[in-house]
C-alpha cells in the first residue's frame, strides 16, 4: 500500500466519506482520482453472511425472552439514535474500551478536528461509562449484532466518516458493511489476547478477509502488531502506536494524606495496597501478610468483585485479624481495610508505601499496573499479565524484582521497599521513567489517524 506523504505509515487515506451507491459498491476513491476495486467477498465472508442472520435472530429471541429492554433490542438491530455529520463512529466492547475511545476523541478535538462522536458498546457497563463523557452532539448506543441487514442499517443511519474499532472488536459483518460503503475502518489501541489467538486461528480465513478490509491497524505493541499480521492483516497497514489509555492527560494528584486521615492511619505509618484482588487470590495474599513483620501488616484490599470482598473479609476474621470496611468510616484499629467504596483506589494508592496489583497471581491476565505508579506507589505484580503484557514488560525491565511468583518473594520485596525510603523512592523513579509518555503516544495517534479523518 502506498504511504501518504503527509500522514502516518499505515496506508493511503481515502477522501471524505460519501455513501457509495449500491451500483458502485466495492469501488473506492483514492487521492489522485483513481478508483480501486474493492476485493470481492470471499467464500468465508459469503458463508458468514448466510449463517449470521439465523444465529443472531436466535440471540435476539433469547434476549427478548430474558426481558431485554425494547430500545436496546432496537439498537441491536441497527436502529441507532440520530447523529449529526461529520460522524466518527467508535466501537468497543465494554467500559475499558469506551474510556480509550473517549481519550481518542479528546485527542482529536484538541487538534482542531470537529465532529460528532458516536459510540457503540456491547454492554451496559460501557454505556454507563461513556454516558458520563459525552460532549455536545455526541451519541451512544448498544452495538448492532453482526447480521448483514442490521449492520448495513446502522452504517447507513450514521454515514460515518470513519469507523474506529477499539482493541479487539473484529466483527466481520460490520467491517464488510463499512468497507463496501467506502468508510475507512481503523483499529486503534489494537490487541489480541494470547488466549484468543488459537480461537482466531480456527476461523483465520474469515478473520484474514476482514483484516484485509481494514485501512489501518494501530497496535499497542510490536507483539500485538505481529499477532495481527499472523492472522492476515497486511503488514504495510500495521503500525505500533501504543495503548490509547496512556495518551490520557495526567490526572490531578490524588490526596493520599486525606485518605490516611479518613481511615485512621498515622501520616508516616507503613501501609500497602492490594488492588483489583480476585476471590482466588485472597488466600495467596493472606499468606503474604503472615510473612510480614508486625510493623508492615496494615493493608488496604480493593476487591475486584463482591465475591472477593466477602472472601477477604471472611479470611481475615478466620485468622483473628481486625477487618473493617471503608464504607463504615473505620477508626485506627484495623489490620485489613476493605475498600468497598467507588472512586477511592487512586487515593489509596497515593497513601501507600507500595502497591500490589491483583489479577496477576491467579490466571486472570492482570489489571492496571500504571495507576499505582502514577499515584506515587511502586508496584509489584505476579506472573499472569497477559492483559497488560506491554506494561508488565516495561516495568519488569526497569525493576526486575517487581515481578514475583511466590508469597515469600512478594513479602520480601514489600519488606525491602517499605523498610527503606531511599530504596522505595529509587524503585518508584525507575518505574515512572519506564512508563509511556502521554504526549508521545498522543502525537503518534494523531500522526497516524489525522490523514484518514479529512472532512
Amino acid at each position: 500500500m502506498t504511504r501518504p506523504g503527509s500522514g502516518g505509515p499505515c496506508g493511503r487515506p481515502p477522501p471524505p466519506f460519501a455513501l457509495v451507491p449500491r451500483t458502485a459498491v466495492g469501488r473506492r476513491d483514492k487521492p489522485g482520482g483513481d478508483m480501486a476495486l474493492m476485493p470481492p467477498r470471499t467464500l468465508s465472508e459469503r458463508l458468514y453472511a448466510a449463517a449470521a442472520p439465523p444465529a443472531f435472530q436466535l440471540v435476539h429471541a433469547g434476549a427478548r425472552l430474558l426481558g431485554a429492554d425494547r430500545d436496546g433490542l432496537r439498537q441491536r438491530t441497527g436502529h441507532l439514535p440520530a447523529c449529526a455529520t461529520p460522524c466518527l463512529w467508535l466501537h468497543g466492547a465494554s467500559a475499558g474500551e469506551m474510556a480509550a475511545a473517549a481519550i481518542l476523541v479528546g485527542l482529536l478535538r484538541a487538534r482542531g478536528l470537529r465532529f460528532s462522536a458516536a459510540y457503540t458498546t456491547t454492554n451496559e457497563a460501557g454505556l454507563r461509562l461513556i454516558e458520563r463523557r459525552l460532549g455536545p452532539g455526541d451519541v451512544h448506543s448498544l452495538a448492532p449484532w453482526d447480521a448483514p441487514a442490521w449492520v448495513a442499517r446502522a452504517v447507513e443511519r450514521w454515514r460515518p466518516a470513519a469507523l474506529v474499532l477499539i482493541e479487539t472488536e473484529l466483527w466481520p459483518g460490520l467491517i464488510l458493511a463499512a468497507a463496501e460503503r467506502g468508510v475507512p475502518v481503523l483499529c486503534a489501541s489494537a490487541r489480541i489476547f494470547p488466549r484468543d489467538v488459537a480461537r482466531y486461528r480456527l476461523i483465520r480465513p474469515l478473520i484474514a478477509a476482514a483484516l484485509r478490509r481494514v485501512s489501518a491497524v494501530l497496535a499497542q505493541s510490536e507483539r500485538e502488531r505481529d499477532r495481527f499480521i499472523a492472522l492476515g492483516a497486511p503488514p504495510g497497514r500495521c503500525a505500533v502506536a501504543g495503548n490509547l489509555k496512556h495518551a490520557a492527560p495526567a490526572p490531578a494528584p490524588a490526596d493520599g494524606g486525606a485518605f490516611r486521615a479518613a481511615v485512621g492511619l498515622d501520616p508516616v505509618e507503613p501501609v500497602w495496597v492490594a488492588g483489583s484482588v480476585h476471590r482466588d487470590e485472597v488466600e495467596w495474599l493472606c499468606a503474604v501478610c503472615e510473612r510480614l513483620p508486625s510493623a508492615m501488616q496494615r493493608v488496604v484490599v480493593a476487591p475486584r468483585h463482591r465475591a472477593a470482598l466477602a472472601a477477604a473479609e471472611s479470611a481475615a476474621r478466620r485468622r483473628g485479624w481486625a477487618a473493617a470496611r471503608r464504607s463504615a468510616a473505620p477508626g485506627p484499629g484495623w489490620r485489613v481495610l476493605l475498600l468497598d467504596t467507588m472512586g477511592e483506589l487512586g487515593a489509596a494508592y497515593a497513601s501507600a508505601d507500595a502497591a500490589v496489583v491483583g489479577g496477576s497471581f491467579a490466571a486472570h491476565g492482570g489489571h492496571d499496573l500504571v495507576e499505582p505508579v502514577r499515584c506515587g506507589a511502586p508496584v509489584l505484580f505476579g506472573p499472569h499479565t497477559a492483559h497488560v503484557e506491554a506494561e508488565a514488560d516495561l516495568l519488569r525491565a526497569a525493576v526486575p524484582s517487581a515481578a514475583v511468583r511466590t508469597p515469600d518473594a512478594l513479602a520480601a520485596q514489600l519488606v525491602a521497599w517499605m523498610g527503606d525510603d531511599a530504596v522505595r523512592r529509587d524503585v518508584l523513579a525507575r518505574q515512572r521513567a519506564a512508563l509511556p509518555d502521554a504526549a508521545v503516544v498522543g502525537e503518534r495517534y494523531a500522526a497516524e489517524l489525522m490523514p484518514w479523518l479529512r472532512w
